[in-house]
């Protein structure tokens, strides 16, 4: 199918479709949308009639989906990946619907989202500006599509992609637009994550990343709004929706120390906690020293592993000292550790592994108060790492594949360490024990019994699963 010709949108009379559907369960997890609120902030900003439809938070809205003639989709690698792929089917069985799709899996396989969906363009990157200019070029205004910076199409039957639109300064952008949400529901079941809030929410101050580890994708391209947009935004959901407690959820909310102090003096007469993002190179005492004055309680940090040999395979720009020295910063300033380490990465050995147990170990007994998680190793589309499994044997995955695997939450397994799976799984263990001992420890052993039933629920239900062959991705 050809793109759609202008003049198949009115815009004084068409309504845009956003559907807001991760699979999110909020009484588990809460993660407000902040990508989707700020397309929806900036479409009303441009004139747009919207509506957005958060199955996560509402399911039964999925029946109005097929009710508007231009509908947005995001493609995320999630569970629910399937059913947004099957929806997309449903709806293009209508001839007047226009399907846009954006997501982490249209920019991962581009290709794919075009050749395997009925979707009629995708977007990909900063994609504000392009997502406008496309409703242009279906308004019949004078556009042409290969103009438009991050749009994705067919063209004859060819796919056609442009290349990816960046906005420097994101300080034009609008607030984003939390009254087209039920707020209030993320709020309620946003964890406070040690922010000590009583209403929480996440929230982003940057997009993007400098760095190139070699498990992650991204566009090499930070760019931070000012400190002074940031207290703005902070301050606007303290006086419309009372939250005390704000979660960054930036790829690295520390790319810029200057900008971080900054943010630190303005921020402080709101009176507010914050939590954030940050590589254990830029944590130094100063710098922690604004942050908690300035209302900071907890950062996250990812330390990935306890071998140098392996930071450097994965690119890290980081030693295990750096790793101790952002530990002993956070310790004497009396803040949390919080981190993941990641086991089965490509080269790893048994004695890699060791090495990231023993300083696991040691963050437990240097900072009490620290928690661990850990992840197996899985390659993920777009990523260096997928590109050497795929060098090395391991079949491209197609879309719909991606999508039955999540939909039974498994993860493609391709070993390129020199672990066995069993060997990995039983160091992950080891982790969680760890854990659970210095939470033990903190409390007194008050949750022991309780932990153990659970413990022991949890392993049943394993034993279930893994005789209908389903091996659930393990997390400590």
């Amino acid at each position: 199918m050809e793109s759609k010709e202008g003049g198949a949108f009115n815009k004084s009379e068409d309504i845009v479709c956003l559907v807001n559907n991760v699979g999110m369960r909020l009484e588990v997890w809460s993660h407000f949308p902040t990508g989707m609120a700020q397309l929806a902030a900036v479409l009303k900003e441009e004139g747009y009639k919207i509506r957005v439809l958060d199955l996560d938070v509402y399911p039964e809205l999925e029946s109005e989906i097929s009710n508007y003639k231009i509908i947005l989709f995001t493609l995320i690698a999630a569970p629910i990946l399937s059913f947004t792929l099957k929806k997309i089917e449903e709806v293009k069985k209508q001839e007047d619907k226009i399907v846009i799709v954006g997501g982490p899996l249209v920019t991962a396989m581009p290709n794919e989202v075009l050749k395997e969906t009925k979707a009629d363009y995708f977007i990909y990157g900063d994609v504000e500006i392009s997502l406008v200019e496309l409703l242009e070029y279906l308004e019949g205004k004078k556009f042409e599509l290969e103009k438009i910076a991050g749009l994705g199409y067919r063209n004859k039957h060819e796919i056609k992609i442009n290349p990816p639109n960046m906005i420097k300064d994101l300080d034009i952008l609008p607030m984003p637009d939390l009254e087209s949400f039920d707020t209030e529901k993320y709020i309620i079941h946003t964890k406070r994550d040690q922010l000590g809030g009583k209403r929480t929410i996440n929230w982003h101050s940057s997009r993007g990343c400098n760095f190139d580890c070699q498990f992650c994708a991204h566009l090499k391209n930070w760019r931070g709004y000012s400190p002074k947009r940031m207290v703005e935004d902070l301050k606007y959901l303290k006086e419309s929706y009372g939250i005390d407690s704000v979660w960054f959820f930036d790829d690295n909310f520390m790319t810029s120390t200057k900008r971080v102090a900054e943010f630190c003096e303005l921020v402080k007469p709101l009176n507010m906690t914050w939590g954030c993002e940050g590589r254990v190179t830029s944590i130094n005492e100063d710098i922690i020293r604004k942050m908690k004055d300035a209302g900071c309680r907890a950062i996250r940090s990812g330390f990935e592993s306890g071998s140098d040999r392996m930071l450097k395979v994965m690119r890290k720009v980081a030693t295990v000292e750096d790793a101790k020295k952002a530990v002993n910063v956070l310790t004497k300033l009396d803040m949390p550790v919080k981190g993941g380490f990641i086991f089965g990465s490509p080269t790893e050995t048994l004695e890699d592994a060791k090495m990231s147990l023993k300083l696991i170990k040691w963050i437990y007994k240097t900072n009490p108060r620290a928690d661990i998680w850990t992840v197996y190793f899985s390659p993920r589309p777009d990523t260096p790492w997928y590109d050497l499994a795929v060098q090395k044997g391991m079949k491209e995955v197609k879309l719909h594949e991606w999508a039955d695997k999540y939909k039974h939450r498994q993860l493609y397994e391709f070993n390129m360490s020199e672990l066995s799976e069993k060997q990995i799984k039983s160091i992950m263990r080891k982790v969680r024990i760890y854990k659970f001992l210095s939470l033990s420890k903190q409390r007194k052993y008050r949750n022991v019994p309780l932990s153990l039933t659970k413990y022991a629920i949890r392993n049943v239900n394993s034993f279930v699963k893994s005789l209908i062959k389903e091996k659930y991705v393990q997390y400590s």
